[in-house]
């Protein structure tokens, strides 16, 4: 038995229908997973003294620019420490970290580490003015184990944030300490 014409387009019709309505809600390949970005720098020229985050916000060009396009990052300070502190940091703007908020936390987070440092420690670093001439900071047995220098020895010259393969993002910085 043959159906006749109209009947048989109307079958193709709904048949293609259907295949279009289920092709559009089933996904045809899995959804990619997020790799790792290259590693973007963000140079501070001339470098920013940590201890002072006034000071520091005021010499910094382009302090509103969006620097860090990610509203949470895993800040990784292991400059002077024995052991690296991973510090899990939050931006103010749901777009991500602009120049001046990216170095208000990095102070704000040294100083906490140097606070919790001096909270731990069993071994208290010398005074400033008690330590022979060259000498730095002595080291402590604290957190972090903080040594060869104080606070207001580091300046911050570059940082340099990377997107992992899990998508979280990590701040790793460059500091020195010129004296």
């Amino acid at each position: 038995m043959i159906l006749p014409l109209p009947y048989l387009t109307l079958i193709v019709l709904l048949g293609v229908a259907v295949f279009w309505w289920w092709l559009s809600r089933t996904p045809v390949t899995a959804p990619a997973s997020p790799i790792p970005m290259i590693p973007q720098r963000i140079a501070f020229p001339g470098g920013i003294r940590i201890h002072d985050p006034g000071a520091a916000l005021a010499t910094i060009d382009k302090p509103d620019e969006i620097v860090i396009p990610f509203e949470h990052a895993v800040l990784v300070i292991d400059y002077p420490l024995t052991t690296p502190a991973a510090i899990a940091i939050e931006a103010p703007l749901p777009i991500g970290f602009t120049r001046g908020a990216l170095v208000k936390a990095i102070c704000d987070e040294y100083a906490h580490v140097y606070d919790a440092e001096e909270g731990t420690a069993a071994t208290k670093p010398t005074p400033i003015e008690d330590r022979a001439a060259g000498r730095g900071r002595n080291r402590t047995d604290g957190a972090y184990g903080i040594w060869g220098h104080d606070l207001q020895d580091l300046v911050l010259t570059a940082a340099r944030w990377t997107r992992q393969a899990d998508g979280t993002v990590q701040i790793e910085l460059h500091v020195e300490s010129p004296a």
